[in-house]
């Protein structure tokens, strides 16, 4: 396995167990190290073993990160995966931020959603934390967007039901539904809430 020196210089952010750093060898790719000391999900080993699941059935990684190999640190083991940037190298944001700000023409807001239903349902990938904050919303040209699931895909911890969602198909698409019902409680609830401030400014 190799290894790798980073610092803070190499820091991203931050989710509910692991940090993200630029890989300070490759900066076409992150490193996600966990940081939690006491009870976490293992979500690193959740994701590893997700994604060769994935890879033996040869789905398409255009809305999803890939992810490579793990490689040692001074902060502890990490997986590497794929960094989304946007075409100009501007700064990569969440669909949560997008939302927020409404920054998105609503009409394009939607087609980006069924572009991602689309992929989602059609390559039956689990995306279960199904925060906004857990997308980026990736410029690929100057009026042109992708939604990118980085976070929260597989499942919240290993178990009988992860099991099953890598063994069963029908409870699989059962679970893909359910959550991208979630999703757009999610992403409605958010635009709702911009709504409520704007008039609040008014």
């Amino acid at each position: 396995m190799n290894y790798v020196q980073i610092n803070r210089s190499h820091y991203l952010g931050k989710g509910g167990e692991r940090e993200c750093y630029v890989h300070p060898n490759d900066n076409t790719k992150v490193i996600k190290i966990m940081y939690l000391k006491g009870k976490h999900n293992f979500q690193n080993e959740l994701e590893e073993e997700y994604y060769k699941f994935l890879d033996k059935k040869n789905v398409d990684f255009s809305h999803i990160t890939k992810c490579f190999s793990w490689i040692e640190t001074n902060k502890g083991k990490g997986l590497v995966f794929e960094r989304i940037e946007n075409y100009d190298k501007t700064r990569i944001e969440t669909l949560s931020y997008y939302s927020k700000y409404t920054i998105l023409d609503e009409n394009v807001g939607k087609e980006l959603l069924a572009e991602l239903k689309d992929y989602v349902f059609k390559n039956s990938i689990l995306f279960v934390d199904v925060s906004l904050s857990n997308i980026f919303c990736q410029k690929i040209s100057k009026n042109k967007y992708r939604l990118i699931i980085f976070d929260g895909l597989g499942g919240r911890r290993k178990g009988i039901k992860f099991w099953f969602y890598l063994k069963s198909e029908t409870f699989t698409k059962y679970k893909i539904k359910k959550q991208w019902k979630k999703f757009l409680s999610n992403y409605s609830y958010e635009r709702s809430l911009k709504q409520i401030r704007e008039e609040g400014q008014n």
